[in-house]
């Protein structure tokens, strides 16, 4: 029951996690282009009623996924797809975790948009980048391996090797877009206050 509830519970969570994606992709054209494919998504998952279930399908999909986890981690002899898809799901799950709850406290506690300026700015920060380059990279990574495991799993190995692969063009899309490789970007005075307050926070300011 556990492991078809995660499969069907995953199925809702990868069409919002695949747009948001490919949304993001559109910062290869620039923040405008960006930031108007965003909001061109955003009032379906924005609102009082579909947002909170999201979080809760996030959470619930969390909590399914390392129960299954826990369960394959104890069984002897697990192939290299095993252990990606373990990998794989256990960084999600963090990430998921940290992202979700970063982007609501930014909206919600500083007042602040999460768009291009938001994901741009720690990729920026001398302070942060070090740490937010292979963040966000290993997220991407690890949707693109986690839905390589599901593909091989259930026999389509070719498919299963697309999609793992597929992720490393997209983590050096955004690295090159939203990292201001491509075109000049700069924190804006707001989000880099906001920033420097958080690393003030745990004392790296």
């Amino acid at each position: 029951m556990t492991r078809k509830l995660h499969r069907i519970t995953g199925g809702v969570i990868a069409l919002f996690l695949f747009t948001h994606l490919a949304v993001h992709l559109f910062a290869i054209a620039g923040p405008e282009a960006h930031n108007a494919a965003l909001k061109s998504v955003q009032w379906i998952y924005r609102n009082p009623v579909i947002e909170p279930l999201l979080i809760a399908a996030l959470l619930f999909q969390i909590g399914l996924g390392i129960r299954l986890a826990l369960r394959r981690w104890r069984e002897p002899g697990k192939s290299g797809w095993a252990k990606l898809q373990l990998a794989s799901g256990f960084y999600l799950a963090y990430f998921i975790i940290v992202h979700s709850g970063a982007a609501l406290f930014t909206r919600y506690g500083a007042g602040l948009d999460t768009n291009f300026l938001w994901v741009s700015g720690p990729l920026l920060h001398a302070k942060m980048q070090g740490y937010f380059y292979p963040y966000y990279a290993l997220a991407v990574l690890s949707v693109g391996a986690h839905l390589g495991a599901i593909l091989h799993f259930n026999g389509k190995e070719k498919a299963a090797r697309i999609a793992a692969w597929s992720a490393v063009p997209v983590v050096l899309a955004y690295w090159m877009s939203f990292g201001g490789w491509l075109y000049p970007v700069k924190i804006h005075a707001d989000y880099r206050e906001y920033y420097d307050g958080l690393l003030a926070i745990i004392g790296l300011a």
